[in-house]
């Protein structure tokens, strides 16, 4: 493998955040299989909404609580508890949209489905697709990966509450590094029906598949990420973000209309 072109750096992250961009394009292209991929994720919604609400309500308490423990009172104290209530909503946020993702691709797995199968269909098909995993057993495992990818989650929020309370500048590091490494773990669940029908099923495997464009998989998922942070965008973003996880894997695997580009080509 030769080194990769220096001059070639934002080849791949461009790649990754146009993945997602055509997968809002099919909004435009499928309207009928995206409004039917939005279901489940009305239903995700609801059933987290109550959780959001109890974060963001209680995010001054735990602030308050947390900046004046440290700091004292004073303005030391004052500005650690802004710093404290900010980085619990930016962590709380980055579990909330993995556990959104998680909930929202097990109820809605055959709409999903669906729409990765049509995507792969309109832009020329599989050279060899291999057959479905059975229902049962496909929904035990995206639920057991969905459980590790949530997991994960929690500990990075812990690391990024922590990150989050150095004032000011810790709330920005804190929201980047949540945007990056939250698009990746979005990524591996999002990419999880396009690999399967590729013979690549396990969550390992599609790490390993992904290694050699990390740049382009984090892109698109913080793309992803950050349209999941926009209010109800979430609903609008999913069916869209599946659609965009197809394109990616199509990039990444050959195929009949889209050979893989390597990042080092």
């Amino acid at each position: 493998m030769s080194a990769p072109r220096s001059s070639a750096w934002w080849r791949e992250p461009v790649e990754g955040v146009r993945a997602a961009l055509r997968g809002l394009r099919t909004w435009a292209t499928d309207p009928r299989a995206m409004l039917l991929g939005a279901v489940p994720g009305i239903v995700s919604l609801v059933l987290l909404a109550l959780v959001v609400a109890v974060v963001v309500s209680r995010a001054d308490w735990l602030g308050d609580r947390v900046g004046h423990g440290i700091g004292g009172d004073g303005w030391w104290g004052d500005l650690l508890a802004i710093a404290a209530a900010i980085a619990v909503v930016v962590a709380g946020g980055l579990v909330a949209v993995l556990l959104f993702a998680t909930l929202t691709l097990t109820i809605g797995q055959p709409f999903f489905e669906a729409i990765s199968r049509r995507v792969d269909e309109r832009l020329g098909g599989l050279v060899e697709a291999v057959p479905d995993e059975p229902w049962t057993r496909a929904t035990i495992r995206g639920v057991g990966e969905g459980l590790i990818t949530v997991a994960i989650s929690i500990a990075v929020s812990l690391a990024l509450f922590a990150v989050g309370l150095i004032p000011i500048a810790g709330s920005a590091t804190a929201f980047a590094l949540g945007a990056l490494i939250g698009g990746r773990l979005l990524a591996l669940e999002l990419t999880s029906y396009p690999f399967a029908r590729r013979g690549v099923v396990s969550r390992r495997e599609r790490i390993s598949a992904l290694r050699p464009y990390r740049a382009r998989t984090v892109a698109f998922g913080a793309a992803v990420f950050l349209l999941f942070l926009i209010p109800l965008g979430a609903v609008l973003a999913m069916p869209a973000a599946i659609a965009g996880a197809t394109i990616l894997v199509r990039g990444v695997t050959p195929g009949p209309s889209l050979e893989p580009q390597r990042p080092d080509a």
